[in-house]
């Protein structure tokens, strides 16, 4: 699977207190330990009564810094709240977020033994609770082989239900790359078929490799969303995979965008002048060309190159390197190599 573009997170000023906690905050003990501790301080009311439990799904807007001041994370430079389940979250923080109510925003400093592992020092987290909600669970038996009559079937055999609605208006494109979360079920015995959540290992994936019903499914999907699919053995895997039908839940996390930084430019070279082939940008937009080619000003990110089949020769063989990753202000040589078959 391609891997997404580099995380570039612009600067974001600290607050004063970045550095230590002020003297009018809230130091919270886990009860179990009460050497491991960290502070908030609510900085704007919530209008929600109801905290967020252990294994909840949230809605955030946050951002992190280090206590020297340096931007770690931030989620409103991606134009896009974050979605988190508190069970994946580092210690401190997922506490932390239980004592909010949604509306909320606190401040955080989180010392690194309730951290990530590769924290040195104490992180501070300013976070914005928008929603929480339980997790959704597995369908019933008697949902695996059938959709519900509340699903929506679309005119290719593909049915799905939205278990929890995303915060975006962005649908993944065509050719795009996606990162997800998922679990699969078989539909004639309702075992697990494959589950990316139990690896805890999200799938960064270009959408259109996709088996078609899955390909298809993504597609209405926005950021934040969750979804069950039920997708008919046309549209499931080909031979020699055994034809079945599956029932897929399906988390979009992220869409791949392009990266920050200085336009660059990428050189096709092709032994074939009459070879055509599609140059897919980090968004997911095609562009078609012929023969060798540059191609100037384009933005930095993780590309893709589709070659043409050509009669009587094998398919395109992509050339180096592996990973057409175009840098900031970069060049990218690809090579697109043709062989005759020989019988």
């Amino acid at each position: 699977m391609t891997e997404s573009a580099p995380l570039r997170v612009p600067h974001v000023p600290a607050p004063p207190d970045v550095g230590e906690p002020p003297k009018d905050s809230l130091r919270s003990e886990d009860a179990a330990n009460p050497r491991r501790f960290f502070f908030s301080k609510p900085l704007h009311p919530g209008n929600g009564g109801a905290h967020p439990g252990p294994a909840d799904v949230v809605t955030v807007h946050y951002t992190a810094w280090t206590t020297g001041g340096s931007t770690i994370d931030d989620s409103q430079s991606r134009g896009q709240p974050a979605v988190w389940h508190l069970n994946d979250l580092m210690d401190g923080l997922a506490r932390g977020i239980r004592l909010m109510v949604p509306g909320e925003k606190r401040r955080f400093w989180i010392p690194p033994a309730m951290a990530h592992e590769w924290a040195t020092e104490m992180l501070v987290y300013d976070v914005d609770l928008i929603t929480c909600a339980p997790p959704p669970g597995r369908p019933v038996r008697a949902e695996i082989g059938n959709p519900p009559q509340d699903a929506v079937r679309t005119s290719s055999g593909l049915a799905f239900k939205v278990l929890r609605a995303g915060a975006g208006t962005e649908h993944p494109k065509p050719l795009g790359t996606v990162t997800v979360h998922y679990t699969a079920w078989t539909s004639n015995g309702g075992e697990i078929f494959d589950d990316s959540v139990g690896r805890n290992a999200p799938a960064t994936t270009p959408v259109d490799t996709l088996i078609p019903g899955l390909s298809e499914a993504i597609q209405r999907m926005v950021v934040g969303e969750k979804t069950r699919f039920w997708i008919p053995p046309e549209l499931a895997y080909s031979e020699p995979m055994p034809r079945a039908a599956f029932v897929f839940d399906v988390e979009l996390l992220a869409i791949q965008h392009a990266a920050e930084g200085r336009p660059g430019t990428i050189r096709v070279q092709c032994n074939s002048p009459d070879a055509i082939y599609t140059l897919i940008l980090p968004d997911g937009t095609p562009q078609r060309a012929k023969g060798a080619q540059t191609f100037a000003d384009l933005a930095p990110g993780s590309y893709r190159i589709q070659p043409a089949r050509l009669k009587l020769y094998s398919i395109g063989i992509v050339a180096s390197p592996a990973d057409l990753t175009l840098a900031p202000g970069g060049m990218l040589e690809i090579t697109i190599n043709y062989f005759p078959i020989v019988e």
